[in-house]
């Protein structure tokens, strides 16, 4: 059997971009996907759903501009260049970037589609990955296997029609205009949902709780998005563990809040819902708020909530329950055999710059990891601001050489000055910088 140079276990946006970028290079890839078509959360593929970063983000264009899998020649393509621009506003909906992604898949002749992944292991070497239906080998794999819902323990015992994650939503079909619907969450999910109901000529009653102490816009401007530069994410990943995980919770909200148009429509349709006289009988948002217990009560659900700041406890009936509580990685049972001999660091497997997995032992080859090193590389591993950069490290590895290089001039994956190692790492703010000046 041939040893191909790398194999990919997943096929959504992150190993997508890699496969498209690995395209005009001289290595021997394969993509292997079980959904039987590319899909990118379907069940939260709202009319209201907006990408929340600029479709540039795309697989290719920030370190090749030319490529032929751009976004820019996807609307070329479908002939809307000129429509797109003259939106002005310059972003897309998920929707749009989906079918972007599909039509990415379409012409790519690495990527397989209804082949699951069952294992992957050390054959002497290679690795040998075992799919539902053969085997292959290969120098080197890179794990993409997607995240999972993050469902709190009080609701797993009764996740099903009517109590489930927000992933589902389109899959469960629309609240009755008579239901009581609980949200749980402030994200940007929970927000386009309550949206999508409150829009509705026939809207739920709706009661949305989220932890925070209030819905959160998220921190998308120009300093702030500095944090999703290339140059920022090694430097991030060179630090002690205990400033990664400082500069996480500093900058949650430039990659977990509410886009600031939604905040702003959702307000308009509250107030106008106060104008009308309705507001108190059919929304009610609940900040500081946790679920803390969810009990059956005649097809219905009795549900506990306890306030964060006084500690006041509340009791609703609902009947329906959507959990916007966000996401996690997935951990296959092949990728924990894999990883079982990965030097660790906080229960988590550590990764060097170019997201290779670091080993106790000998391996055959570099495993690397896609969105599961938000705590080594930063936030911006979990999202899609860097992805055509973090292919870009990857594959000038495996080919022991640089093919790509940022549009700075800059070799991807060059080593920084000493100076620049040794460089004491500013987590604050620039508004803390600011007010530290005056």
């Amino acid at each position: 059997m041939d040893s191909l140079d790398v194999i990919g276990v997943g096929i959504g946006p992150f190993n997508l971009s890699l496969a498209a970028l690995i395209e005009p290079t001289p290595l021997r890839a394969l993509f292997l996907e079980k959904r039987e078509a590319f899909c990118w959360h379907p069940g939260m593929a709202l009319p209201n759903s907006r990408l929340q970063v600029s479709p540039f983000k795309d697989c290719v264009t920030l370190v090749s501009p030319t490529s032929p899998y751009s976004f820019l020649n996807y609307l070329a393509h479908h002939g809307r260049l000129y429509s797109f621009i003259n939106k002005r506003n310059g972003s897309t909906s998920r929707r749009e970037f989906t079918d972007y992604y599909r039509w990415v898949a379409r012409q790519l002749g690495t990527v397989r589609f209804n082949e699951e992944v069952l294992d992957v292991a050390p054959f002497r070497d290679a690795y040998r990955v075992s799919t539902s239906t053969t085997s292959y080998l290969a120098r080197a794999v890179v794990i993409a296997v997607g995240v999972e819902p993050k469902i709190p323990p009080c609701a797993k015992p009764y996740i099903g029609d009517s109590v489930y994650h927000a992933a589902d939503y389109l899959d469960r079909g629309s609240p009755r205009p008579d239901e009581h619907v609980l949200i749980v969450g402030g994200g940007q999910s929970g927000a386009e949902i309550a949206e999508h109901m409150l829009n509705r000529a026939d809207s739920p009653r709706i009661t949305w709780v989220t932890s925070r102490s209030n819905l959160f816009a998220m921190d998308d401007t120009s300093f702030v998005n500095e944090a999703y530069m290339p140059r920022y994410s090694r430097r991030f990943h060179a630090l002690p563990l205990q400033h990664r995980r400082a500069i996480i919770d500093n900058e949650k909200l430039t990659s977990d809040g509410i886009s600031a148009e939604l905040c702003n429509r959702l307000y308009d349709v509250l107030y106008e819902r106060e104008v009308e006289g309705a507001l108190s009988e059919s929304f009610h948002l609940l900040p500081s708020v946790v679920v803390k217990h969810i009990t059956p009560l005649n097809k219905r659900w009795q549900v506990d909530l306890t306030g964060l700041t006084k500690q006041q406890h509340h009791r609703i009936v609902v009947d329906r329950i959507v959990l916007a509580t966000g996401f996690r990685p997935r951990t296959p049972l092949f990728l924990q055999s894999l990883l079982s001999n990965a030097h660790m660091e906080d229960d988590l497997p550590v990764l060097g710059p170019d997201y290779a997995v670091s080993f106790t032992q000998n391996m055959p080859g570099p495993v690397d990891l896609q969105n599961q090193s938000r705590l080594q590389h930063g936030l911006q591993s979990a999202n899609l601001s860097l992805v055509a950069y973090r292919n870009s490290l990857i594959i000038n590895s495996l080919l022991g050489q640089p093919f790509y290089v940022d549009q700075s001039g800059q070799l991807l994956g060059g080593h920084e000055s000493p100076a620049e190692q040794n460089a004491v790492f500013d987590a604050m703010t620039m508004a803390e910088k600011m007010s530290a000046i005056i």
